[in-house]
């Protein structure tokens, strides 16, 4: 018998997708946003195909928030009228470069160039790292407490989620990793080759929705705990995803930080009455009209310019 379950799955992401894009559109006549005097940095890396998704997930976040700073750090793909797309819609909006955040001997692509853009902005000012694929739905008083209080967060992917020992996550990692796991897995179960490693923290959480703390790490942190996972993992450390761990590492060993509660912060296929705000992950980006009915709405409550 003919099984016709993965053709029908295929019809109902393609629909979701066309309605997100159409529901996306509304955006642009959206009314702008513009930089305020809450005491922190939003900081996004754009790609040219992200742009209107950007101004989506910036535009929901500034619902709620009005950062001092808003930057982008573009993608080599942003236009010049990318830019000025961007600039209509967010006033007070800074582009910086890619290409300017990149180190010698460090991983290049795979947002490294975000994360070493955030480690010389965080020197001077608290920083949220916020993913384009993203939608704030309503307040978010874990976040403001974070910021207040100077304290790094980082997105959960599972209930009940908080820091581990680096001893603990490494003895987890290191049963998945034998089976030829995702860099993410090899990555963690070598942390054990890092000096002190027992005294080090770790959470498995999610890079698209982070802040940082005010000098909680630098260039010089980063590329010596770069430089020592190279030497770990050779070539493999250039992979999709060790950005993502070392956004990670970063966060849980900075003093004060903590993991957002989930499901409140979590991806649409969690999503539970009470949820303020969603990363619409590729896997199950499309799975359902849920990113298109957040754009919407979004738009809806935006108003009109």
């Amino acid at each position: 018998m003919l099984n016709i379950r993965p053709l029908i799955e295929k019809l109902k992401i393609s629909a979701n997708r066309r309605r997100f894009e159409k529901a996306l559109h509304q955006i642009a006549s959206s009314a702008p946003i513009r930089t305020g005097s809450d005491k922190f940095t939003a900081l996004s890396m754009v790609h040219h195909r992200d742009v209107e998704s950007y101004l989506l997930a910036i535009k929901s976040f500034c619902r709620f928030f009005s950062p001092r700073r808003i930057i982008v750090v573009t993608d080599p793909t942003i236009t010049d009228e990318d830019r000025q797309q961007m600039a209509t819609h967010v006033g007070g909006i800074q582009f910086v470069h890619a290409e300017n955040y990149r180190i010698a001997g460090m991983p290049q692509g795979g947002c490294w160039e975000r994360l070493i853009a955030i480690a010389e902005f965080v020197q001077n000012d608290y920083v949220i790292q916020l993913d384009a694929d993203t939608v704030a739905l309503s307040e978010m008083p874990e976040v403001r407490k974070a910021v207040e209080e100077s304290m790094s967060f980082v997105l959960a992917t599972e209930d009940g989620q908080d820091f581990s020992s680096c001893t603990e996550a490494v003895a987890w990692a290191k049963k998945r990793a034998e089976s030829g796991e995702h860099i993410q897995i090899l990555a963690e179960s070598s942390m054990d080759g890092l000096t002190d490693y027992q005294a080090l923290r770790y959470v498995r959480g999610c890079a698209g929705f982070s802040g940082f703390a005010v000098g909680c790490f630098n260039r010089d942190k980063l590329k010596t705990f770069s430089d020592t996972m190279s030497q770990i993992l050779g070539d493999k450390w250039t992979a999709w995803g060790t950005e993502q761990f070392t956004s990670n590492f970063m966060v849980s060993n900075s003093p004060k930080a903590v993991v957002l509660p989930h499901p409140k912060y979590c991806h649409p296929g969690r999503e539970q009455p009470g949820t303020v705000f969603l990363h619409f992950i590729g896997y199950v980006r499309f799975n359902t009209d849920r990113y298109a009915r957040a754009a919407r709405e979004t738009c809806a409550a935006l108003g009109k310019k």
